[in-house]
């Protein structure tokens, strides 16, 4: 787990793929400042696993299946990983935003409607292809808390080879407009330059712009 604190109430809580955590650091604490947001970046999760919110089949041949143990993570982090960082951290009275990439952009936004933990949910290239999530939305209620939901999907990323992933921009836009419709929240999709994730900078930044209100100059 890492921190990057600031002297606010607002906390961002990220579940960042394995590659990536280590070359976006320095740029998190540009961005931490520049918004009066402090940052906790996760690294307790199983990726295939615990931000899958049931069993499926894998993408690619010989894959390992996805676990879908999404609800046993969901406690970890919530019962567990945030009373936790947030005594650490001193902050009180938080106001949370949950941000995921792929997988755990599945996740954040799953977790909408199974937790009201999260004011804020930012999903970047989220796997909202995933089977039958769309479906299960709708039948679902979202958080009475949720105020803001930012999903910034690649342009490229439904050229994807893999079926199931070559559907991910128009299950995304059906997410978007289905918490548009049952939450009072701000829900913002746009789809931006690049491929699955990548760039991931310019997304994180877009993102914040979009969630926080810029109080750090």
């Amino acid at each position: 787990m890492a921190y990057l604190k600031q002297d606010t109430g607002m906390i961002c809580y990220m579940i960042l793929p394995e590659g990536i955590k280590g070359d976006l650091f320095d740029g998190l604490e540009g961005l931490s400042k520049q918004y009066g947001v402090s940052i906790a970046v996760i690294d307790a999760a199983n990726w295939n696993d615990d931000l899958t919110p049931w069993p499926a089949k894998g993408v690619f041949k010989k894959a390992k299946p996805f676990g879908g143990k999404s609800a046993s993570f969901l406690e970890k982090l919530t019962n567990e990983i945030i009373p936790k960082t947030e005594e650490e951290l001193g902050i009180k009275d938080a106001e949370r935003t949950l941000l995921g990439v792929s997988l755990s952009g599945l996740f954040a936004v799953w977790s909408a409607f199974n937790t009201d933990a999260f004011t804020n949910i930012i999903s970047l290239s989220g796997s909202l292809w995933y089977d039958g999530f769309t479906d299960w939305m709708k039948g679902q209620t979202p958080s009475h808390r949720l105020r803001k939901v930012c999903m910034l999907l690649g342009e490229k990323e439904k050229n994807a080879k893999e079926k199931r992933m070559a559907s991910v921009e128009e299950q995304t836009m059906a997410a978007a407009d289905i918490l548009k419709n049952d939450s009072q929240a701000l829900v913002t999709f746009e789809l931006v330059e690049g491929t699955h994730f990548s760039p991931i900078t310019p997304r994180l930044e877009r993102a914040f712009d979009i969630v926080f209100p810029r109080c750090v100059h």
